[in-house]
């Protein structure tokens, strides 16, 4: 067994580890969930695609043994296998040819985000019809809900905790598939800056202000969103989630446009401070707003301030 086997079984040894944490309960559990992918995507992007499948066989075998079949299924769906498919086409040389493209004869940033929301969007469908009851997929959310905050918030008034549940079920499984794409692509850029700080990166890093999604995600999202305001029921519950879950590469877009207009600024540092402030404090508000950005830059092919060249001149 060689000297990069070893560290990939090691590294996927402690993505499984990070996702048991929860399970039994130790402190910081959730935040070491949603690390889990950063030592699978460290060991691909540094060592290669093989390298990842080895360190995800590793991760879903421990976790298999000490967390059960179904603990298994959802570490590979959530963490595993993602985390492979960004790494397999971050170090794919075979760049579309198209205004998404980034010209540098590596895969296109854009089309890896677009392909984690065709992913989301998959499993978000399928697995909401296969929960779906006799109330429909938005009452099987609701009652999920309701469970969970009985479990959560016992004390709260039965009339607070409906009022909080309805308002959640909306766009509730938008909003998890959303949560999962900002976690892969998050961990996928901490382990790309910190590869690339060591000299260890295989792909250089991306030019992030250049992101060009392909057009067939914009087609898709304009199709959901007429399919949700003339549908009814679970097609237009599920129509408008997906709608929010295949907005998530446009957000990227938009941040690399703010990231583009503070660099104009004479406070750069000070810009994205404020700017990243009022994202975390009113993150439905300011995201949505960076989403919209995000839509009217890559339709209009142009972006604001220094944030990229416009569509036309990457064609």
């Amino acid at each position: 067994m060689g000297k990069h086997t070893l560290v990939a079984v090691g590294g996927g040894g402690l993505s499984g580890l990070a996702v048991l944490a929860i399970l039994f309960g130790a402190p910081g559990g959730v935040f070491f969930a949603y690390i889990a992918p950063l030592p699978l995507l460290l060991l691909g992007l540094g060592l290669g695609s093989n390298a990842a499948a080895i360190a995800a066989s590793a991760g879903l075998a421990l976790v298999a043994i000490f967390g059960g079949v179904t603990m298994a299924g959802v570490y590979a769906g959530m963490h595993a296998l993602p985390s492979w498919l960004v790494v397999h086409q971050a170090l794919s040389r075979s760049s579309p040819v198209g205004p998404q493209s980034g010209g540098d004869g590596w895969y296109p940033i854009g089309t890896i985000l677009a392909s984690l929301a065709g992913i989301a969007a998959l499993v978000a469908t399928s697995t909401a019809i296969a929960g779906g009851g006799e109330a429909g997929i938005e009452g099987a959310v609701r009652d999920v809900l309701t469970m969970a905050l009985h479990a959560a918030a016992p004390n709260l008034p039965d009339a607070d905790r409906d009022t909080l549940t309805q308002s959640l079920a909306a766009l509730f499984i938008g909003f998890s598939a959303v949560t999962w794409q900002l976690m892969i692509v998050v961990n996928a850029v901490i382990a790309q800056v910190l590869l690339a700080r060591q000299d260890r990166a295989i792909r250089p890093t991306p030019t992030w202000s250049n992101i060009r999604l392909p057009d067939w995600l914009s087609w898709l999202i304009v199709t959901c969103a007429a399919v949700a305001l003339v549908g009814s029921g679970d097609v237009a519950y599920l129509a408008r989630n997906l709608v929010v879950c295949l907005a998530a590469p446009f957000f990227f877009v938009g941040l690399s446009v703010v990231h583009g207009l503070a660099a104009r600024t004479g406070a750069r540092g000070l810009f994205l401070v404020v700017f990243y402030l009022g994202l975390g404090l009113f993150f439905i508000i300011v995201g949505t707003l960076v989403v919209a950005l995000g839509m009217i830059t890559e339709w209009t092919g142009r972006r604001p301030g220094n944030a990229g060249p416009p569509r036309s001149n990457m064609e």
